[in-house]
C-alpha cells in the first residue's frame, strides 16, 4: 500500500471511531450502579462534567488522524510508526462501548482497557511526546494523547471495580470505602511512577487532579473518599509544581510536555 493511502486508512479509522463513541459520558455505565453508592466502583465515580475530558481525547484523535494523514508528513517517521497504534486503541475504544453496555460483558471491558492503553502507550513513546526537539506545533498536537493516557489509567483503576463487582467479588471482608481509599493510592501512586517513567508528563499527571477533584465533588455523602481524594489531587498537584522550575530551565516556559 503507498504511503499516502496507508496515512489516510489510519485517518479514516481515527475518525471513524469518533463517530461511533460518544464525545461525553464514555464510562456511563458505571451510573448503572446502586444509586446509594455502595460499591468501590461507584464511589470512585467523579462528577458527571469530568467526562467532557472525552471532547478533548475525541478532537485529538481527529486532529492526530488528519495530521498524519497530510502529504507534508508523509516522511515523518514518528507518525508513520505511531498510526498503527493509535488506529488499534482507537477501534478498541469502540469495543469497550459494545462490552460496558451490558451486565455480562462488564469484565471483558478491562482486558480492552488495557489493549487500549497499551497501543496508547506505544503510540505515546513513537511519537516521542516530551522530546524538546519536536516543532511546537506537534507537541500542541501531542496533548490530547498525553490527556488519553491518563485518562485511560484512571479508568483503568474505575473499571476494574466495576468489573469485579460485576463478577460477585465480595472485597475480601472490606468496606467498599476502604476499597475506594486503596484505589486512592494506587492512583496516587501511579501518576508518580508512570508520570515520572516518561519523564515527569506533566499534562499526564494533570488529569488525575482533575479526576480526583471531580471524585471529591461527587462524592460528599462520603467524607472519607471525598476528603481523601482531595488530597490525592493536592499530592499530585504538588509532583506537577515541584517540577516546573526544571522544566523552566531545560525547555522553556511554552513547553508542553515536561522533561
Amino acid at each position: 500500500m503507498k504511503s499516502t493511502s496507508r496515512q489516510w486508512l489510519y485517518a479514516i479509522i481515527m475518525t471513524g471511531s469518533v463517530i461511533f463513541t460518544p464525545l461525553v459520558g464514555i464510562l456511563g455505565p458505571f451510573n448503572n450502579g446502586n444509586p446509594e453508592g455502595q460499591t468501590a466502583a461507584e464511589l470512585f465515580l467523579p462528577a458527571d462534567y469530568a467526562f467532557i475530558i472525552w471532547s478533548v481525547i475525541y478532537l485529538g484523535f481527529i486532529a492526530l488522524g488528519i495530521w498524519q494523514g497530510l502529504p507534508a508528513q508523509a516522511n515523518n517517521e514518528r507518525a508513520r510508526r505511531a498510526a498503527p497504534w493509535l488506529s488499534a486503541s482507537a477501534v478498541g475504544n469502540v469495543f469497550w462501548i459494545l462490552f460496558a453496555g451490558s451486565p455480562a460483558t462488564v469484565p471483558w471491558t478491562v482486558p480492552t482497557l488495557i489493549f487500549m492503553e497499551v497501543t496508547a502507550w506505544i503510540a505515546y513513546l513513537r511519537l516521542k511526546v516530551g522530546s524538546p526537539e519536536l516543532p511546537t506545533r506537534e507537541r500542541w498536537l501531542h496533548v490530547p494523547l498525553q490527556v488519553y493516557v491518563g485518562w485511560l489509567s484512571v479508568a483503568t483503576i474505575a473499571n476494574s471495580a466495576s468489573a469485579l463487582n460485576a463478577l460477585g467479588w465480595g472485597g475480601w471482608g472490606l468496606s467498599p470505602v476502604t476499597w475506594t481509599l486503596i484505589m486512592l493510592v494506587v492512583g496516587t501512586f501511579v501518576a508518580w511512577q508512570v508520570g515520572r517513567w516518561v519523564g515527569h508528563d506533566n499534562v499526564y499527571r494533570g488529569v488525575f487532579v482533575w479526576a480526583f477533584v471531580a471524585i471529591f465533588v461527587a462524592q460528599q455523602a462520603y467524607p472519607a473518599v471525598a476528603w481523601t481524594s482531595l488530597t490525592a489531587a493536592g499530592i499530585v498537584l504538588a509532583m506537577i509544581l515541584g517540577t516546573l522550575p526544571r522544566i523552566r530551565g531545560r525547555l522553556g516556559i511554552g513547553n508542553l510536555a515536561a522533561d
